[in-house]
């Protein structure tokens, strides 16, 4: 009984113990931005959840909501070298792109993967690389069209997020031959 009565004593004061309110600690850093005094750290998961409203926004082509996740003045650069700077420029040249890849792909994609990265504050005003979180994604896409020598396309985006909405978004592409 003795013994039951410890163990007893121990659960519960690690419990309480546990529970005390601690103040955050620092998220260690992990990484460098070169010529910069930035350093990287893991990013908020509210950023990844405003990708992922606007990923499915994106695969149900619902540009009015889609368009809602970019910020009013934005750089947007598709991997052909256009540049968006509007969510309306964003959205029509989304749409022509789906129209173009009717012929050679489903435009339909995988999302392999998403997560978060953010900068150390610089303590300066006039700098906003380090406000929000920048979002780093990939996504696959299969082509179906049997006529093709592509197999598929790997998509690399970098979504720069600030207060809910993108700022900045990079899009690279690899094709990979059949």
């Amino acid at each position: 009984m003795k013994n039951t009565l410890s163990i007893l004593a121990v659960i519960c004061t690690l419990t309480f113990t546990s529970c005390n309110e601690k103040t955050p600690c620092d998220v260690p850093t992990n990484g460098f931005l070169t010529d910069t005094d930035f350093q990287v750290k893991m990013g908020s998961s509210s950023a990844v959840d405003v990708f992922n409203q606007l990923d499915t926004a994106w695969a149900k082509r619902d540009y009015e909501a889609l368009k809602t996740f970019i910020a009013d003045e934005a750089s947007l650069s598709f991997d052909d070298g256009f540049v968006a700077t509007t969510p309306q420029e964003f959205v029509d040249k989304i749409k022509a792109d789906a129209v173009a890849s009717e012929t050679g792909g489903d435009n339909q994609w995988v999302t392999n993967y998403a997560f978060a990265l953010t900068l150390t504050d610089d303590g300066s005003e006039e700098t906003t690389i380090d406000t929000g979180d920048w979002v780093h994604a990939q996504f696959t896409t299969k082509i179906t069209d049997p006529e093709s020598d592509i197999d598929s396309e790997i998509y690399y985006e970098y979504y720069h997020i600030v207060d809910g909405k993108v700022t900045q978004w990079n899009q690279f592409k690899k094709t990979i031959k059949k």
